[in-house]
């Protein structure tokens, strides 16, 4: 019988290994499914490095040293490269291959045995040194699946690797705002301690002439202890803040930062635009990741149905062999050669590709859903941060305003104290007020750059894919 009718009898007995009835049930919902704003935008907002948008030199600096010392993003980097060198194996599985194989062996065969003397009961030599040649035909497509499903998982490792970035970005910035926002609450404490020692020295002042009580001596030392516990707690966090940075940076915790104890305006950091749309969210590195998981799984569902069909290999090898008594001889006449297909035909496997087929269908299904999630997740990070964002944008407006009246009601009752037509105790209620609402304001623009911070995270902090516009 020639090959031909083999191969076509093959095919139909490929018949009794059957995939129907298998399918998956998940759906990939669509961004604009979610109710969130459709409207053109900037398509430049978020760029790339977003960071660059607050104009501070010192935290470019910053950022940069973490993206270039931070040990886990270079353990991300080392994943990405772990599976590139994988989708590199399984690219190699389309190509044949051709190996080089020698052997030398001396034994001793036996007299009763298949060979006769005088071979057999002897020692002989035996040697042969031939190439061999194997190519596997990927009829049905199981190696190019195979390679697009490791193509997946690097594009997906790849965006994985993105997230960190992005990840270890926003965090070093919020900490970088948070310090500056401590430094600013430090230098804040420092002024009420030297305004509140200096306040002390004119109550003993008046103390001593009669025109204070000594109650309002023992007021301002009560209020002078505090102004220290609060200095210390202030000490206390900015040194926290250089202990994570430095831990960001993978520089350790005494590493010199050198941040200035004062928040800058970032105002136009601060800016959003008027409508986010949807396509926004694919520059989010983690929505990406799981799309390409999602795409992976479905290229693993093809080379699992590849599996119910016949697997044809063709073998041939070429090259000399020798057997004798004394020495080798692999000259002209120890030619060996052969070729020929090989036919791996399931029939019976008891269910076993069935079984597996249902199961890379659940696996598809379970990265669906993660996709689903992920996009769900998303949309909810996104329209809170903004939502928060907005907000503190306008309290900033209100909280200067009720700092503004906070000075001057506190400047007023000073000046009253000073010529004897007030209480000490009025100065200390409206100071009180006005270091709460210095404080606020403080705490409210920290707050603001590190909502700023997370809506350029939440929004993918300008990822782009590779050949992405």
């Amino acid at each position: 019988m020639s090959r031909a009718p083999i191969f076509l009898f093959s095919i139909l007995l490929a018949g009794c290994a059957s995939y129907s009835g298998i399918h998956g049930e998940a759906r990939a919902l669509a961004p604009q499914s979610l109710a969130f704003h459709a409207d053109d935008a900037d398509g430049a907002w978020p760029r790339e490095d977003w960071w660059s948008a607050f104009r501070d030199p010192k935290l470019d600096a910053l950022v940069r040293q973490a993206l270039a010392g931070n040990p886990s993003l270079r353990a991300a980097q080392a994943r990405v490269r772990t599976v590139s060198a994988l989708a590199d194996g399984a690219r190699s599985s389309l190509y044949p291959t051709l190996d080089l194989d020698a052997s030398a062996t001396r034994q001793r065969l036996s007299a009763n045995d298949i060979y006769p003397p005088p071979f057999g009961g002897s020692w002989v030599n035996q040697g042969r040194i031939a190439l061999d040649f194997n190519y596997e035909f990927d009829f049905w497509g199981k190696h190019r699946s195979e390679l697009a499903a490791a193509l997946g998982e690097v594009r997906a490792v790849s965006a994985d690797a993105a997230q960190a970035r992005l990840v270890l970005a926003a965090a070093v910035a919020q900490s970088y705002f948070q310090a500056q926002t401590d430094l600013a609450a430090l230098a804040l404490a420092r002024q009420t301690l030297a305004r509140r020692e200096s306040l002390s020295e004119l109550n003993r002042v008046r103390a001593s002439r009669g025109l204070e009580a000594a109650i309002a001596v023992r007021q301002s030392d009560q209020q002078i202890a505090a102004s220290r516990v609060e200095l210390s707690a202030a000490e206390a966090a900015v040194e926290l803040d250089r202990h994570q940075l430095g831990a960001l940076l993978g520089a350790g915790p005494d590493a010199a930062l050198g941040i200035e104890p004062a928040l800058h305006p970032y105002s136009e950091a601060l800016l959003l635009p008027a409508n986010l749309p949807a396509d926004l969210l694919a520059r989010r590195p983690d929505l990406a990741a799981q799309r390409f998981r999602v795409e992976a799984a479905a290229a693993q569902i093809g080379a699992a149905k590849a599996d119910f069909f016949p697997n044809v290999n063709l073998a041939a090898f070429a090259g000399v062999g020798a057997t004798s008594l004394q020495g080798l001889h692999l000259g002209a006449g120890s030619g060996v050669a052969g070729v020929g297909p090989a036919l791996h035909l399931p029939i019976f496997d008891a269910g076993r590709l069935r079984a597996e087929l249902r199961g890379r269908y659940g696996e598809y299904d379970a990265a669906v859903e993660q996709y689903n999630q992920t996009l769900v997740e998303a949309l909810t990070q996104v329209a809170d941060q903004v939502t928060s964002l907005r907000a503190a944008q306008r309290q900033l407006a209100d909280q200067a305003n009720a700092l503004a009246a906070a000075e001057d009601a506190y400047q007023l009752t000073l000046d009253r104290y000073r010529a004897g037509l007030t209480s000490y105790l009025d100065v200390l209620v409206n100071e009180e007020r006005l270091l709460a609402e210095r404080l606020s304001l403080v705490r409210l623009e920290g707050r603001s750059l590190a909502l700023a911070v997370g809506t350029m995270r939440a929004l993918g902090g300008g990822y782009r894919l590779e050949g992405q516009a």
